[in-house]
C-alpha cells in the first residue's frame, strides 16, 4: 500500500442510515472512510437511502466507485458482495505487514452476512497466536465498511468494540443489516 504524501484528495460526504459518512480518495484509491454514528438508527430497511450532501471539487473514479458501493451496501448488503469495491490507497501499513494481511483477509474472505472472531481472523491471516494483533489492526482501520472491522467479534459470542467503544450500537445495526445476527 503506497504512500499518500503526493496525492490530491477529493472528499464526498453522504447522509446514510448510520449518519454522515465522509469518503476521501485520490486517483489511485480510497484513503479514508469516516463514520459518524447516528443517534437513532432505522428500525426497518424501507427507510434506507444514501444521498451525497457535499461533493468534492474533483471526482475520482475510486470515489465514484466507493459511493456506488455504499449505496448498494445500504440497500442490499448481499448484493454488495458481488459489487466491485474501490481500490484502497492507504499510507500505512506496508503491504508486507501482518496488519495489511489481516485487512486483506477480512475484506476478501469474510463477506456480508458473516462474522469472524479475532482468533479465527488471526489464523486465517497466517498467525493463530495473534488475536490481539488483529484487534490492533482493527483499531488502525482507516476504511471501515470497506475493510469491514464490524464483522470481527469476540470468541465468547459478544460483539466486542467498534469505533473505540463508541459504536457498539452501530456495530449491532450493521451486523443485523447484513443478516449476520
Amino acid at each position: 500500500m503506497p504512500s499518500s504524501t503526493a496525492c490530491r484528495l477529493g472528499t464526498a460526504v453522504l447522509n446514510t442510515p448510520i449518519g454522515r459518512v465522509s469518503v476521501s480518495a485520490c486517483e489511485q484509491g480510497i484513503h479514508n472512510v469516516s463514520l459518524t454514528a447516528a443517534q437513532v438508527l432505522p428500525t426497518n430497511n424501507n427507510s434506507i437511502s444514501v444521498t451525497v450532501v457535499e461533493t468534492p471539487s474533483q471526482w475520482t473514479t475510486p470515489l465514484k466507485t466507493c459511493i456506488d458501493w455504499l449505496k448498494v451496501y445500504f440497500k442490499d448488503p448481499q448484493l454488495a458482495n458481488q459489487t466491485p469495491r474501490p481500490p484502497l490507497h492507504l499510507a500505512n501499513p506496508r503491504s508486507d505487514t501482518f496488519t495489511a494481511k489481516v485487512w486483506d483477509t477480512l475484506s476478501t474472505q469474510v463477506p456480508c452476512g458473516k462474522t469472524v472472531t479475532y482468533g479465527e481472523l488471526a489464523t486465517m491471516a497466517g498467525n493463530n497466536k495473534a488475536p490481539r494483533a488483529v484487534g490492533g489492526a482493527m483499531r488502525l482501520n482507516q476504511v471501515p465498511l470497506l475493510v469491514p472491522c464490524h464483522r470481527v467479534t469476540q470468541s465468547g459470542g459478544k460483539l466486542g468494540n467498534f469505533m473505540s467503544g463508541q459504536g457498539v450500537v452501530l456495530k449491532e445495526w450493521l451486523l443485523k443489516h447484513e443478516g449476520a445476527i
